[in-house]
């Protein structure tokens, strides 16, 4: 187990816990050899919150109500989270809770079948969703390792759960020596750790991993035309591989995205949108997990106008590679990354997800990450755009409407 304490100048404090036990676990035996379908540790995170030793879901949800509490909890690829925001004067009312909700949680048969249901309800709307759509198409085809498999499982795969495998799950992943908890707040560092010792237990700085496994190899370039009912626009995803989690050039990666296509002054924007009129929205961006990263450019149009837009993107690509860079573009967004630092870093919720992701993932600080973007120079831009935009991985999916 390990304790996180942060002290950062808001009137909330968020209480964090964490667990090496995203969907990409459900690929390591558990106990006694169980394999796991797709989408338990998603079917986990809504079954640990339906009552405890002592609490009825009733009860857990009155509390956190009376106490001006917002819960909630993420399943990603690679952890699952378990968080209560509070007023600062609540706190120690919501570590209790939290504790008791994470670590004594019963998952009772009648509620465990009614969270079925309410699962492949959530499983369905991802199909009403075009980003969930899109993602779920893309990600097979780009990875070949577990950022392919989707998190929520599938509709099959949902009822073939039982109420016992899922508490066997829970408890090959998420005992009490596997958490990491970290709390974020305007008491003193002191206070807190106090709190974490009373509800969590004292902390053991060891045995937080679960897992450990490949990097993700990526095909050569493709390109893959799909469709969707009901759709009028044409979507286009051209991604490449990015840099990996912690790379030296993560910082300059990230301002290359910013420059490309973050905002209303991007590259992609202005050339796309407001010179050509092509498109209403269109950015590029860099997402990195695990042994996997994904630089991806994405945009939208009407099918007559798919083939001149991807021309105006790719031809952006070639530019930045060439090292078109000016000092005020990289001035511009370093002062974008800026003000995203100094936002988390006023936010309980923020500095309370960083510190789990810096301890389990070994994902830098908000002060690291700072001072390594105020080291970028355009050399590094430039060496960044060369490395990500490597044609002969580019894969390209258009999804167009029936």
């Amino acid at each position: 187990m390990r304790h996180l304490i942060n002290k950062v100048p808001t009137r909330l404090t968020s209480i964090m816990v964490a667990f090496d036990a995203g969907s990409r676990v459900e690929l390591l035996p558990g106990n006694n050899g169980a394999v796991y379908g797709d989408g338990i540790a998603h079917m986990l995170e809504h079954c640990i919150f339906k009552g405890t030793l002592t609490r009825s879901w009733q009860d857990i949800n009155r509390e956190i109500g009376f106490m001006g509490g917002d819960v909630n909890a993420f399943t990603s690829h690679d952890l699952v989270a378990y968080y209560i925001t509070v007023p600062y004067e609540n706190t120690e009312a919501a570590v209790g809770i939290l504790s008791d909700i994470v670590l004594n949680s019963v998952i009772p048969e009648d509620e465990f079948l009614k969270e079925v249901e309410v699962v492949k309800e959530e499983e369905l709307s991802k199909f009403d969703d075009i980003g969930s759509f899109l993602w779920n198409s893309y990600s097979p085809i780009f990875f070949d390792n577990y950022i392919s498999r989707p998190v929520i499982g599938t509709q099959s795969s949902i009822d073939l759960f039982s109420r016992d495998e899922v508490f066997s799950f829970y408890k090959s992943y998420c005992e009490r020596e596997n958490a990491v908890v970290a709390i974020s707040g305007r008491e003193s560092k002191r206070s807190m750790k106090k709190l974490l010792v009373k509800y969590f237990g004292p902390e053991k700085k060891s045995g937080i991993r679960n897992y450990s496994g490949d990097y993700s190899s990526y095909s050569q370039s493709k390109h893959v035309e799909i469709s969707r009912k009901g759709i009028e626009h044409s979507y286009v995803w051209i991604g490449f591989p990015g840099v990996e989690l912690n790379s030296e050039l993560s910082s300059a990666s990230k301002i290359m995205n910013i420059i490309m296509g973050s905002g209303m002054d991007s590259r992609l924007f202005t050339e796309v949108r407001e010179k050509r009129g092509l498109a209403y929205s269109v950015g590029s961006s860099l997402s990195q997990w695990e042994y996997s990263s994904l630089n991806l450019i994405n945009a939208s149009t009407r099918l007559s106008n798919v083939d001149d837009m991807v021309g105006v993107i790719l031809g952006e690509v070639e530019k930045i590679k060439s090292g078109d860079i000016t000092d005020e573009e990289l001035q511009r967004a370093k002062n974008k990354m800026r003000s995203g630092f100094y936002h988390a870093g006023e936010s309980s919720y923020a500095a309370s997800h960083r510190a789990i992701r810096t301890a389990v993932f070994g994902d830098s600080s908000f002060d690291e990450l700072e001072e390594s973007m105020n080291n970028v120079e355009i050399d590094d831009v430039l060496a960044a755009a060369n490395i990500i935009f490597d044609t002969s991985k580019k894969v390209t999916m258009i999804c167009n409407g029936e």
